[in-house]
């Protein structure tokens, strides 16, 4: 749980604003412990780990003046990360320093680590980062940004508008690396420049993520800010087609619950890992409520309303709606933390690996321990001091010349699991995702897709003959 001691500090909270962040704070803990998919399931040490990925807008740049973001708010981000193992963080500022504030009040088991700034103006200057609990995730020393090579780059030779940032974690048993992105956007024509570069951008790095974990055998796990439409939509199938696998319940990420921006797929090692449940955060549903705007409406940025003299708002419901529709998204953010959970405990796989069916039907008695405490080999030892060791030879040829009774090894027992999940969750096809297949399809989109992917792998063919 993250710290509260900067409440009781009266050079930061008077006494009513410590009252009123202690209630929010217990409203938002509320919230956090229902179940999932509204909560978040308690953190295990072992059994079981939660990633997170929170596209938390412009933090804290405070560029457009509707901020910066309130000390309270700060309390909040923290307590809402503080339910997660790891979470990628999106469009971090140039200044890290608020977000350096929200992990001092984590508590000083918690770290993070960030880019460098995106150069560019479709870049924003922005950072992406990690943050996570050391007492359960471990940086495994291995980072880096994903760019495109020379043959892959997209039109007018551009790389990513932000370059998708890769680290390697291990959380007990389970080693796996994160790559967190924040999309293009563009525009919404399907047809237009900016369109193509987001689907085109999100295909590149989903297949050459996929062809790592083949080839590296290593679990990888792609989220972020993907700016995907809706399930059905080019962006999100460019994410699958790769091979990355989606909790089976897909939510809306932005804080209209209308689109499907954020997104968290995984590629993993079989047996070793399996997928337990998903989940979006809806922080709104706590804090900076619609109910509280008489609480925020003298401190709210003067320059984004419409006063009369006296400082009272003209229009009092415009008013309200800046306060719920705009303000709220630049104190916490215009996107809602997802999270999923998987189970990582595989230490029962790993003793059944060492089982051979030979040696339980053999039932051979305890053998001499070939070495000492401190890991010398003691057949190595006898050669030096004179002292005869049995070694598993000499114990074999014992058995052959007195031939003894042996007992079949019995089955072990294995200990239930704490958390168990599903391997390779399918999504369930709803009524409501039905029809927009069907409108897709109706439409001719899907007819346009598919001679659009003809085309490009014959283009591809073509390149490849031609080098």
């Amino acid at each position: 749980m993250p710290l509260y001691r900067d409440l009781r500090d009266e050079r930061k909270y008077t006494p009513d604003e410590k009252d009123w962040v202690s209630r929010r704070l217990l409203d938002l803990r509320a919230r956090l412990k229902e179940p999932a998919p509204t909560g978040v399931p308690n953190r295990t040490l072992r059994s079981s780990l939660i990633v997170g990925t929170w596209n938390i807008r412009d933090f804290d740049n405070n560029k457009y003046r509707n901020g910066p973001r309130r000390r309270e708010s700060l309390q909040y981000m923290a307590e809402i990360l503080s339910s997660f193992d790891i979470c990628a963080i999106q469009e971090v500022n140039e200044d890290l320093e608020p977000l350096e504030e929200v992990v001092r009040l984590l508590g000083k088991s918690w770290q993070y680590i960030a880019t460098d700034v995106t150069q560019g103006a479709s870049g924003n200057r922005e950072r992406m980062a990690f943050v996570f609990d050391t007492r359960k995730v471990s940086f495994r020393n291995i980072a880096g940004e994903v760019v495109l090579p020379k043959h892959k780059l997209l039109p007018n030779e551009q790389q990513f508008a932000r370059t998708p940032f890769i680290v390697s974690f291990q959380a007990g048993w389970f080693r796996f690396a994160l790559c967190t992105v924040h999309i293009y956007f563009g525009q919404n024509s399907k047809n237009s420049e900016g369109y193509r570069r987001r689907v085109d951008e999100i295909n590149f790095i989903a297949e050459e993520l996929a062809s790592r974990a083949k080839r590296e055998d290593e679990n990888y796990i792609l989220l972020g800010d993907f700016n995907i439409k809706n399930p059905i939509d080019e962006t999100m199938q460019a994410l699958t087609k790769a091979g990355f696998i989606l909790p089976p319940q897909l939510f809306p990420s932005n804080i209209l619950g209308n689109k499907y921006y954020d997104q968290i797929a995984f590629q993993t090692k079989k047996d070793e890992v399996t997928f337990i449940s998903a989940g979006v955060f809806d922080f709104s549903k706590a804090v900076f409520l619609p109910e509280h705007y008489e609480h925020y409406a003298p401190i709210l940025p003067k320059r984004h309303r419409d006063l009369k003299r006296n400082g009272d708002p003209k229009d009092v419901k415009k008013d309200k709606d800046y306060y719920s529709r705009r303000w709220l998204t630049w104190q916490m953010s215009d996107h809602l933390p997802l999270w999923v959970e998987l189970a990582i405990d595989f230490s029962d796989e790993h003793l059944l690996h060492n089982l051979s069916d030979e040696a339980a039907k053999k039932g051979a008695a305890a053998q001499i321990e070939l070495e000492d405490e401190d890991g010398h080999d003691l057949a190595i030892q006898s050669e030096v001091t004179g002292i005869q060791i049995q070694t598993p030879d000499d114990i074999e040829d014992t058995e052959k010349s007195t031939p003894r009774k042996t007992k079949k090894r019995s089955k072990p027992r294995l200990p239930d699991k704490d958390k168990v999940g599903t391997a390779r969750p399918d999504q369930p096809l709803t009524w409501k995702l039905a029809w927009q297949i069907f409108k897709f399809v109706a439409s001719g989109r899907a007819e346009e897709m598919k001679k659009r992917r003809d085309k490009e792998k014959k283009q591809a063919r073509h390149r490849k003959k031609s080098r």
